[in-house]
């Protein structure tokens, strides 16, 4: 089968590309190349299967989800936030990387930091 142009690939094909591109890409770069790319990257199939593929769903997950496109970011942002940042469980999910001691330490002030006082 020759191919002379991408877009004669079929659909299931195309999407199955398209998988393999990171999210902020499919958005940014190949959803604005044609209306047939557009209307793949909208289609709930890719982006469900995105989210199968980085791990946030499961194959029998039964629970409604109104956008997968907005799902699938929400949960990759998930991913950078911390776990109990104001140690309301007490210290779970916190570990301790080295013990500098009982004492403050002046640190010298990070390029592009704001002031430190």
């Amino acid at each position: 089968m020759a191919v002379g142009n991408i877009n004669e690939l079929p659909e299931n094909i195309l999407l199955e590309l398209f998988i393999h591109i990171p999210a902020r890409q499919l958005l940014l770069r190949c959803r604005p190349v044609c209306s047939l790319w557009r209307d793949l990257i909208d289609l709930v199939t890719l982006w469900k299967r995105k989210c199968l593929q980085e791990g946030f769903i499961t194959e029998d997950w039964d629970q409604p989800v109104a956008d997968w496109k907005i799902f699938y970011f929400l949960r990759s942002l998930q991913r950078n936030l911390l776990h109990n940042p104001c140690a309301e469980e007490g210290f779970e999910f916190w570990s301790l990387d080295v013990n500098g001691g009982d004492e403050w330490k002046h640190l010298p002030q990070v390029p592009g930091g704001g002031p430190q006082g």
